[in-house]
């Protein structure tokens, strides 16, 4: 419930960074603790494709922090998915 909601959560402080406008590096800055998503996302971005499994969300999410990907975009992009049975 933490990493979700809470303020002393190492995720949500980052993800809330970013939301701000901040780089990944700018966000991560100063940080002596792990932030262990941002390692989990491109790790299980390359799995899902290795295995050519969809993962819209895990796409999204490793775009905005390794490939430069603005979060309103990736908002937009998600949002506009076709409906369909998942």
């Amino acid at each position: 419930m933490l990493t979700c909601t809470g303020g002393q959560s190492r995720n949500y402080t980052l993800g809330a960074a970013l939301g701000r406008g901040a780089t990944l590096a700018a966000a991560l800055a100063g940080r002596r603790s792990v932030v262990e998503g941002v390692a989990t996302a491109a790790a299980v971005a390359r799995l899902a494709a290795r295995l050519e499994v969809e993962m819209p969300i895990t796409a999204a999410v490793e775009g905005v922090l390794y490939r430069g990907m603005p979060i309103d975009t990736m908002i937009e992009a998600l949002l506009s998915r076709p409906y369909r049975s998942e």
